[in-house]
């Protein structure tokens, strides 16, 4: 039996960010005492309790603007419910306002192990007009603790796509990082969500952010400088120091077990014939309630997220596994032409993307998907 996996959400912030659209409340304190004591009931009760657990991911939302208390409780209860491994992988978001001493110091004594701070940017200016609560100096001085503190696994987030974000801020932005002793940088595109201030911000001035085109040009001389530096990109967003991967999110794209404790919190569990996937409700009453959805996914679904989740990664996927599922891709009418052109290459029996075309990756993902789907 696999190792699982275990993601929690915390959905409290200290305030919403412009451009949020993930399940997360600001001004609802009120409510953190009740969502902790069935989160931890959520967790004792589950089906899966006895399995082995190799990473935890706790997320939000704004995990450090929550009592650390909070925290220590629910890996107390984790632990004491699963089998967690001594190696395990444990990671906590943090926003770098959020956190001081006392914080990573129980952090670190309940045994996480891995910090990413969500810096966005280094760029004043940019973090003001994005609704962020953090400047410059509080996101070098966050990392800096966190080193002193003891720890070795940091990743900062990277946002592409913000205002006033030129090359030269990004690159600039990563190099200092990179100085700090970061091991790992996830640089993602910014989404505008229909419903955020910063897509109505985006309506009345389109000039607001740079373009698409801009963005993906940005994206590439980043990876490339990355690189450079010894940050080896493993996911389209994701690069690392040789062994920094993040263990907990190469289950997501792998297609391994894991489940989500907490309001919004998806879970995957495989089987031999149909996996589920299971996603709690994005609401405080209807998570109370225990409201919840699950999608059966069947040989067409599996056959789709091996490809849209393997190609996303270094790894690509396999043509065997999809055989197995009965799709023979290299009869798919694009895949020739893609080989031919060099957007795909075979390495053995896998398939990947050549790294020059990840800015378009969605696009090659959906042409080699079965074409009935």
């Amino acid at each position: 039996m696999s190792k699982l996996g275990i993601y929690v959400h915390i959905p409290f912030c200290e305030s919403k960010c412009l451009y949020c659209d993930f399940a997360s409340f600001s001004g609802a304190e009120n409510k953190q005492e009740q969502y902790f004591q069935f989160l931890l009931n959520e967790i004792k009760g589950s089906q899966y309790k006895g399995r082995e657990v190799d990473t935890i991911f706790i997320g939000g939302g704004t995990p450090s603007c929550v009592k650390p208390d909070y925290i220590e409780s629910v890996l107390r209860t984790i632990k004491e419910t699963f089998v967690l491994l001594d190696d395990a992988e444990i990671t906590i978001e943090c926003n770098p306002n959020s956190v001081d001493e006392r914080k990573l110091s129980l952090y670190k004594t309940c045994g996480i192990n891995r910090i990413s701070f969500g810096v966005q940017s280094l760029q004043d200016e940019t973090l003001k007009k994005i609704g962020r609560l953090h400047n410059r100096d509080m996101a070098l001085g966050a990392i800096a603790l966190a080193r002193r503190l003891g720890f070795n696994n940091i990743n900062a987030d990277l946002m592409l796509g913000l205002p006033n974000a030129t090359e030269e801020k990004v690159l600039s932005d990563a190099e200092i990082l990179i100085g700090y002793g970061v091991t790992h940088i996830s640089a993602y595109m910014l989404q505008v969500e229909q419903g955020t201030p910063l897509f109505e911000l985006i309506r009345k001035d389109p000039e607001f952010v740079p373009s698409d085109d801009e963005s993906v040009i940005i994206y590439e001389k980043l990876a490339n400088f990355l690189e450079k530096n010894g940050f080896l990109r493993y996911e389209i967003s994701n690069f690392a120091k040789t062994g920094y991967e993040c263990k907990h999110n190469l289950k997501y794209w792998s297609g391994e077990d894991y489940i989500g404790f907490g309001l919004a919190a998806h879970s995957l569990i495989r089987g031999k014939k149909v996996d589920q996937r299971i996603a709690n409700s994005k609401n405080f009453e209807e998570y109370f309630a225990e409201k919840k959805t699950i999608d059966k996914l069947y040989v067409t679904d599996k056959i789709v997220e091996k490809i849209m989740l393997g190609l996303r990664c270094k790894l690509g996927f396999s043509q065997r596994e999809l055989e197995s599922l009965g799709y023979v891709v290299k009869r798919n009418r694009n895949f020739k032409k893609f080989l031919e052109q060099g957007i795909i290459f075979e390495d053995g029996d896998r398939v990947k993307i050549n790294p020059k075309y990840y800015g378009v990756s969605n696009y090659i993902i959906v042409n080699l998907l079965p074409e009935d789907f």
